[in-house]
């Protein structure tokens, strides 16, 4: 029997753990982690996302487009399949204001993402339909995933599968978390998912900055219709809208990319910000006949957390000097829809460790 501890409790490692154990149910895994789904925490990611599949990469980077292409097809199956999960479909427009169109000097090519055949009811908005200030638009049938559901779904997924789970300390050394899996004997191996944490734990070395992004949303008791996002204001370049109606009801409303910045307070003025583009460009959010929303933006939490990113992308890999550990951090704010890519890139190493999906004896 090969032993296994996972080491965090954000999405990826849920769904790593998860994956793992579905590739080969002979191993034995515990998920080990400080903070689980319900714990609100800015050091701990995952409840703080929007969330939804929207892939950053860009044409030419064909390894985070691997990354990414699992998730959008599983969050549909989830969406159509199983109603526990917390996942639904919406079509997701993007609007690119005729200031970031200028700024793209007009190239429309470089706002076509590279999903556009790889994902399904892609199409480009005829210009003639596009609101005042919009210069170009497209959409896509996307998926949002309401975090507190899914969350709480991928922990008694692994529940059910037969993974044990286990609170513990907050680990200073990565030789302790070989010390916590739940049979008291020591872990053949350690996925190292502790996202932002990951490069401050003695033991982990990696020549590559780990980073936090600060992010700020509202989760509000408003429903819009759609997905939007919407590219381009003048004057704040790491500021966009990005609006995302919840299966269960309400909206996360988003929000900025401000790396480095570790302020944990609301931003009031971002928040003012936030609000204003949101009823601009979705108008129903304080549309009465419209699912019965109030007449204006009632905010039932303000969220601040930090993306945990990294230099050059996520690391997945066996680590070069310690054979047991395994390290899978760094997604940035492309966790969710990463999730199960990066979950398969960690199964493709343990195949690699352990031939035919043969546990050590």
């Amino acid at each position: 029997m090969t032993l296994v501890v996972v080491l965090g409790a954000g999405v990826i490692g849920l769904t790593t753990a998860l994956e793992l154990k579905r590739w080969n149910p002979k191993l034995d895994i515990t998920i080990a982690a400080h903070h689980w789904p319900g714990d609100m925490d800015p050091s701990y990611t995952s409840p703080y996302a929007g969330a939804n599949w929207q892939s950053f990469a860009t044409p030419e980077d064909k390894n985070l487009q691997d990354i990414d292409k699992p998730g959008y097809k599983k969050f549909l199956q989830l969406a159509d399949g199983d109603p526990r999960a917390g996942v639904w479909t919406t079509e997701n427009l993007s609007y690119f204001t005729d200031y970031e169109v200028s700024s793209q000097k007009g190239n429309f090519k470089e706002m076509i993402p590279w999903y556009r055949d790889f994902v399904d009811d892609f199409k480009i908005i005829d210009s003639l339909k596009l609101p005042p200030g919009i210069g170009f638009a497209h959409s896509f049938k996307g998926v949002v995933i309401s975090v507190p559901t899914y969350l709480k779904y991928l922990v008694q997924q692994n529940k059910e599968i037969g993974n044990k789970l286990k609170k513990i300390p907050i680990i200073y050394n990565i030789e302790k978390a070989r010390d916590y899996h739940s049979s008291g004997k020591k872990a053949d191996y350690v996925v190292n998912a502790t996202g932002l944490s990951a490069t401050s734990i003695k033991g982990v070395e990696d020549n590559k900055l780990t980073f936090p992004v600060r992010g700020q949303v509202l989760l509000v008791k408003n429903n819009a219709r759609i997905q939007y996002h919407v590219h381009g204001f003048p004057g704040f370049p790491n500021e966009l809208l990005y609006i995302m109606p919840r299966k269960e009801g309400g909206t996360i409303i988003g929000g900025c990319f401000l790396p480095g910045e570790t302020n944990k307070t609301e931003d009031k003025d971002m928040t003012e910000r936030i609000i204003r583009r949101a009823l601009k460009y979705a108008p129903e959010l304080i549309d009465p006949s419209f699912k019965k929303n109030p007449l204006k933006i009632e905010i039932a939490q303000v969220n601040v957390g930090f993306r945990p990113f990294r230099e050059d992308g996520a690391r997945v890999e066996l680590d070069k000097s310690k054979k047991w550990l395994i390290h899978n951090y760094g997604a940035g704010g492309g966790g969710y829809q990463g999730s199960y890519g990066l979950a398969k890139k960690v199964v493709d190493i343990f195949k690699s460790e352990l031939p035919s999906g043969k546990s050590k004896l």
